[in-house]
């Protein structure tokens, strides 16, 4: 099984994604996100494998030094991959990429690896909206993004860790203001 480091919106945010998803899917978009059992988010680290129990330890000990996170999104982009992946960026800030800085610092102690493509350097922070997409496909899908509500602003409230195919929550811990 396959694991996530996941961060969570503000409820509005999360609207936002879901309604999106839901316009695409009335285009005949569709997308496995919302059937899995994914909530909208912004992956922080991926593994092919690992130790749920290790990962949740490592994802409780970021926690406290994880305030909520103020995020805007601006823009709407594809990977250039055959897996077909529309999605959601976020303007890239200091605060964003600290947190995914210091998760990973505190992994590699830790001995765990992410995926390559997930790792500080080669990381692209966004919120995948559809996946799976043939070419003709992704440029609509980009169209009905660039015409939703979902661009704006977001907050990180929350990070969790989740299994994959399909999706199940292992945990999910709010973030709290440092004091």
């Amino acid at each position: 099984m396959g694991y996530a480091v996941e961060v969570y919106f503000d409820p509005q945010a999360e609207a936002r994604v879901r309604l999106l998803w839901q316009r695409l899917a009335d285009q005949g978009i569709s997308s496995p996100l919302s059937a899995a059992g994914s909530r909208p988010h912004v992956s922080l680290a991926v593994f092919e494998r690992g130790d749920p129990v290790r990962l949740r330890e490592e994802l409780a000990a970021l926690v406290p030094r994880c305030p909520p996170l103020s995020l805007l999104f601006s823009s709407v982009g594809a990977f250039p991959t055959q897996e077909g992946v529309v999605f959601l960026a976020p303007v890239v800030t200091p605060g964003l990429l600290e947190v995914h800085r210091r998760f990973h610092g505190q992994l590699q102690e830790a001995g765990i690896r992410s995926l390559e493509h997930y790792r500080p350097g080669r990381w692209v922070p966004h919120c995948t909206v559809a996946t799976n997409l043939a070419p003709a496909q992704t440029a609509l899908a980009m169209e009905v993004c660039v015409a939703s509500s979902a661009f704006g602003p977001a907050t990180l409230t929350e990070i969790g860790l989740v299994e994959f195919r399909p999706v199940r929550s292992i945990c999910a811990l709010p973030l709290r203001a440092l004091l």
